[in-house]
């Protein structure tokens, strides 16, 4: 052919241009290989479908990645393509399958409007050709939306399936590694041999311990053991496989951290403080960020810390790894931190030792707060009053009493250092224990969790039917109720336990404890009822009333 033909072709071959969509529901590396394999395959699509006579030009490339087209989530680039098909900058769609594009029949149709009356074609590289501005293409097009959907919603079915039958074998579901395990979910981070000091995870083997009848490792898949056919009674427990002798948790593993933190809580240490302490440490999470308040509070009330299973926001019995607490103390912990007044936000954090503890004696029922007032300086009052620098103060909420910040402060302070240092200190301890026992209400506990689960079975069977199953099971319900409100007051904190074991209790106290501990020891020991103070100068010389406040030690 002469040269001049070949010119004239070249000179009237047409250009279409073409969008590039690739998606990913799920990238856990973040490398964005999946959807660059997509792109890549959408290229060649285009050298195929060009020839002498068109060219497919790839004008832009969308991708969102880690992004389900099921969920219904916005997809930025997406929405991006469909504008600019609108606004007429693009050809033709070129995708690695029609389930990249959509699995919502919603999201379908709002595509087959704008790629149907522009004759935009989608041409994949695994499902063929679409032309939407055809009756035939657009049902074509409708019946593999309609199959991926149902692939999807099969997905999830199987998917909800596999994590019913691990939460009914208490195993780990999977998922980034929780704070305080290994990566396998089961297994503490740290363990430590008492006797040899080996450390963690290898060098140690497990055993399931039945807390109700002692036995080991005669548990089923369901964790029902076979020697006393209780259920509900699981253990795990790991031992040194040199010594033989039970593993604890290394002082400064995050297993440890948890455990120590839990028991912190509960002797009135705050979220606030703890979270500050692990910054200065450098404790941060599994992700490698810096702990927040909110996400300490999430982390120290999870079930599986006491080694119980979480399945769709309920607990529903032991789960197969070694707890980090006892469950009476993750269930005080629990009670406590949802304790409205313990949900404080930034402007009402308590700034002042006494504040709401405190009582005013004149009205009886008032609490006393701590609030910043100016001093004035000079004799002159009013508006023309020169005003110093701020001090504490306490005022009765209903307006009855104000008082010196510091002098009140100090005043219960000394009083509480000088309690301490008696011989009999100890006794503040011993006559604040609880007086329940745990393993009756923890057998109770058991025992209602194996009606439920009896008659879950019965229902599951036709045995009984619905309203049959709901009579039957409100009396367990409750029963179950009554046990856990108890276990929940099985375990108190004792705020004071590390001042009587000290030294040197001035020390703790000005050194190692923060401010909500202090609060913490206060409010556990003492009743301090506040009346307004006399004017002028006391008989010992001072300003401060002291005969206006009463002290019961409780």
């Amino acid at each position: 052919m002469p040269e001049h033909v070949h010119t004239a072709i070249a000179a009237v071959r047409r250009v279409v241009r073409c969008f590039i969509y690739a998606r990913i529901s799920e990238d856990r590396e973040g490398a964005h290989l999946a959807t660059e394999r997509q792109t890549n395959d959408c290229r060649e699509l285009a050298g195929r479908l060009s020839d002498a006579t068109t060219e497919y030009r790839i004008v832009r490339v969308f991708e969102d990645n880690d992004l389900s087209a099921y969920s219904g989530k916005p997809r930025p680039d997406y929405k991006a393509m469909l504008e600019e098909l609108r606004r007429g900058e693009g050809d033709c769609v070129l995708a690695w399958h029609t389930d990249r594009l959509h699995r919502s029949p919603a999201e379908l149709e709002e595509y087959i409007d704008v790629c149907g009356p522009a004759a935009i074609p989608t041409r994949t590289v695994k499902a063929g050709d679409l032309d939407l501005s055809t009756a035939t293409g657009r049902m074509i097009a409708r019946q593999l939306g309609v199959q991926a959907r149902y692939e999807v919603e099969r997905m999830i079915e199987r998917s909800k399936r596999a994590r019913d039958q691990k939460a009914q074998h208490g195993e780990y579901s999977g998922g980034p590694r929780p704070f305080g395990f290994e990566s396998d979910g089961r297994t503490p981070r740290t363990l430590e041999c008492p006797s040899c000091g080996k450390h963690g995870p290898d060098g140690f083997t497990d055993r399931r311990h039945c807390e109700g009848c002692g036995a080991d490792d005669q548990f089923t898949r369901d964790l029902i053991c076979k020697a006393c056919d209780s259920s509900d009674t699981l253990l795990v427990i790991f031992a040194c496989s040199n010594c033989g002798i039970d593993a604890g948790f290394a002082a400064d593993s995050e297993a440890s951290l948890v455990a120590r933190e839990t028991l912190a809580v509960l002797a009135g240490v705050s979220l606030r403080s703890l979270v500050a302490e692990n910054a200065k440490h450098g404790v941060v999470s599994v992700h490698g960020n810096e702990q927040k308040e909110n996400q300490l509070r999430k982390l120290l009330m999870r079930p599986r810390n006491a080694g119980l299973m979480q399945h769709r926001g309920e607990i529903v019995g032991r789960a197969d790894w070694m707890r980090l607490v006892d469950e009476p103390t993750y269930r005080s912990l629990v009670a406590m931190l949802e304790e409205p007044e313990r949900r404080s936000s930034t402007t009402n954090v308590r700034r002042h030792l006494g504040s709401r503890i405190y009582v005013c004696d004149e009205c009886d029922n008032g609490k006393l707060k701590g609030f910043p007032r100016p001093v004035r300086r000079g004799k002159k009052k009013g508006a023309g009053a020169e005003r110093g620098p701020m001090e504490d103060a306490y005022r009765c909420e209903n307006g009855c009493v104000t008082r010196d910040g510091k002098g009140l402060d100090d005043y219960v302070v000394l009083h509480v250092i000088e309690r301490l240092t008696r011989p009999d200190a100890a006794d503040l301890l011993a006559r604040r224990e609880p007086s329940i026992n745990v393993s009756a209400v923890q057998a109770e506990m058991r025992a209602a969790r194996q009606r439920l689960d009896e008659l879950a079975t019965s229902l599951g069977k036709g045995e009984m039917d619905m309203q049959e199953w709901r009579a039957a099971a409100a009396p367990a319900r409750l029963r179950l109720q009554a046990a856990e409100e108890q276990m929940k007051d099985a375990v108190k904190g004792n705020p004071i336990a590390e001042l009587v074991a000290a030294d040197d209790i001035l020390t703790v106290w000005n050194h190692q404890f923060d401010l909500s501990r202090r609060r913490a020891a206060i409010d556990y020991l003492m009743e301090i009822r506040v009346g307004k103070a006399r004017p002028g100068r006391m008989p010992d010389g001072s300003y401060f009333d002291k005969e206006s406040i009463r002290i019961r030690w409780k």
